[in-house]
């Protein structure tokens, strides 16, 4: 007689193998739980340092990555849902700077309680910042931290094409501060789709000089991305994007499928669904072909790397369950008891003054956020670290109590090639890499899906144009749809 597990594991298998035949494209998977799921936390239940206190009793070799957060932009890119603002008002630029200094000197004893490994400045577009706004940055980390530059292998900050190219002095600047990373965003290399993209003022012709500079001026990790997926895009131009470029020869490319959510712009522009696009495989197996052909190596679903060069640190780091703490207006804390955020989900000019006066007076406090528990923790881990991945560390958060569940997964994950099982660790495989988002959203739990699902529900019963282009009930606006006749 088959035991119930081989007959979960059996139901598992065919469901994944459809949903490979069927060319599902989940969401990124880049952190779980999702913001999504954030919800307006209890008045005075968490305090800051209570959950830091809690969360460090769960490390035997505490560590830290710092992320903080500039939510300022001179543009809204089409596809961003991220928390940002439309401002280039160096007055606010000041005082921002201030308040997040602030903050920082506020979390001093919950940085010196751990060891620092990443420094991340991120938005937004952080690149819109003086030099001295960001040596005021650093100035105060060094007074809380004074060796952080010893014990931090990774200092990385987000630009734009234009940053670099049209002010060279001040991006030299910033890596004569220790800049070893920037992220920039490129999307394509093809005129027509970064108009799409809404960075019409960065043409292919700007992304060219930002590269060069970037190399000319010794920064050691160039970080660089390009999206599958735009309205007009063909196998003809993304291997253009593809081609040009490897031969430019970033040290870090990312490429991702394009996700829309209901509140983004492309969203409202009636050339696009929520719904995936299977023929978009064609195009990673592509551009993965070509970059491993350079000379890159894949870190990661989406990533490829330079060996000893490239490569995203806070991200692998985050993966592996290090805890970050999220600092400034819009940023996420995850810790292993609370993901949370000092504001809401919904970026606006006056919470981010409201943001200013409040961490000037010391005010700061958990808003919204999602409480863990031990079940969620061993969750998170198998989402966002299946690359590689050793089982026993999870032990000590009940991985055995839900072993029933989880391993028949695996098992199919594994008889659909997706994994290697070497004793208690797991590792994706090529083909694991290509659909670990579908591997992925198979270990969300049911309460974190409904959330999810009713977040953006509610962004698109809001949003009267997504309604008329994409219909009253949204199919596929969440993961991979489960409900009947979605598929």
């Amino acid at each position: 007689m088959t035991s119930l597990r081989q007959q979960l594991t059996d139901r598992l298998t065919d469901q994944i193998a459809a949903q490979i035949a069927q060319g599902v494209i989940p969401p990124y998977q880049y952190s779980y739980p999702p913001r999504s799921t954030y919800r307006p936390l209890p008045e005075g239940k968490w305090s800051i340092p209570e959950i830091w206190a809690m969360d460090l009793a769960n490390y035997q070799v505490p560590e830290l990555n710092l992320y903080l957060h500039v939510p300022f932009c001179d543009r809204k890119c089409g596809f961003c849902n991220l928390y940002t603002i439309i401002s280039t008002d160096e007055d606010v630029f000041d005082a921002y700077t201030d308040a997040l200094c602030t903050q920082i000197e506020d979390h001093a004893e919950i940085i010196q309680a751990r060891r620092l490994r990443t420094v991340y400045i991120g938005g937004g577009t952080p690149a819109l910042l003086k030099p001295r706004h960001f040596e005021q940055i650093f100035t105060t980390l060094a007074r809380i931290y004074p060796n952080w530059r010893s014990t931090v292998e990774e200092v990385a900050v987000e630009a734009t094409p234009s940053s670099i190219a049209d002010a060279p002095h001040e991006f030299k600047a910033l890596i004569d501060m220790g800049l070893t990373r920037a992220n920039v965003g490129i999307q394509s290399l093809v005129p027509r789709e970064i108009r799409e993209a809404g960075r019409g003022g960065e043409d292919e012709n700007v992304i060219r000089r930002a590269i060069r500079t970037a190399h000319e001026l010794g920064l050691p990790d160039l970080s660089t991305d390009l999206i599958m997926g735009f309205a007009g895009q063909t196998p003809e131009t993304w291997r253009h994007s593809v081609d040009e470029l490897a031969a430019l020869k970033p040290t870090t490319i990312s490429t991702y499928f394009l996700t829309v959510r209901p509140d983004a712009w492309f969203s409202k522009t009636g050339a696009y669904q929520y719904m995936w696009q299977p023929e978009l495989y064609d195009r990673y197996d592509y551009a993965r072909q070509v970059f491993l052909d350079h000379g890159y190596v894949q870190e990661g679903s989406v990533r490829y790397k330079t060996p000893g060069r490239g490569g995203y640190a806070q991200k692998v780091l985050t993966f592996h369950g290090v805890p970050l703490l999220g600092l400034g207006v819009g940023a996420r804390s995850y810790t292993s008891v609370l993901d949370y955020m000092t504001g809401s989900v919904k970026p606006s000019t006056a919470e981010v003054a409201d943001y200013i006066r409040k961490a000037g007076n010391h005010e700061i406090v958990p808003v919204t956020g999602i409480e863990l528990t031990a079940e969620e923790i061993v969750r998170k881990r198998l989402v966002l670290d299946s690359f590689d991945l050793d089982l026993s560390e999870l032990d000590r958060f009940g991985y055995q109590k839900h072993a029933a569940e989880f391993e028949p997964v695996l098992d199919a994950a594994e008889a659909n090639g997706l994994l290697h099982r070497l004793g208690r660790r797991i590792q994706l495989t090529p083909k694991g890499f290509k659909y670990r988002d579908v591997l992925s959203w198979m270990f969300y739990s049911d309460p974190v899906k409904g959330l999810d699902r009713e977040y953006y529900e509610n962004l698109h019963a809001a949003n009267s144009r997504a309604r008329k282009n994409m219909g009253a009930t949204p199919v596929r606006i969440t993961g991979v749809d489960l409900r009947e006749g979605a598929a």
